[in-house]
């Protein structure tokens, strides 16, 4: 029995890959409930002026593409939480949320907490 049930885990936990998401906030931590928000109409003027952002049209007017030198990655904007996220980025998708938060007057903050850039 237990060998099916380990057999049953490996075939499903391909599936499962939650990852791990990056976090564009003006609170001390990003899933607050209260504190400073990135407002729908200061992130939409933010995307005005931004060439690498565009609206994804194929999705949510919260869904966002980032189109990069060498990659594309997507955003959201989250209206409840008041705040911009990807999933899983990349070193150079990291810089450029970066370079975002601090046009925006915010912060990079990790699912952990963990602000960015990152210090040793």
């Amino acid at each position: 029995m237990k060998l099916i049930f380990a057999a049953f885990l490996a075939m499903v936990s391909q599936f499962v890959y939650a990852g791990y998401d990056l976090h564009i906030t003006k609170k001390d931590f990003w899933a607050d409930e209260n504190g400073p928000c990135i407002s729908r109409e200061e992130w939409n003027n933010y995307v005005t002026t931004d060439s690498q952002i565009q609206r994804d049209n194929k999705n949510s007017t919260d869904d966002f593409l980032v189109r990069l030198e060498l990659e594309q990655f997507p955003i959201w904007y989250n209206p409840y939480l008041c705040e911009i996220y990807t999933k899983n980025p990349s070193e150079n998708a990291i810089n450029k949320l970066i370079k975002t938060s601090e046009v925006l007057d915010a912060k990079v903050q990790g699912d952990d907490g963990e602000s960015y850039p990152l210090t040793p």
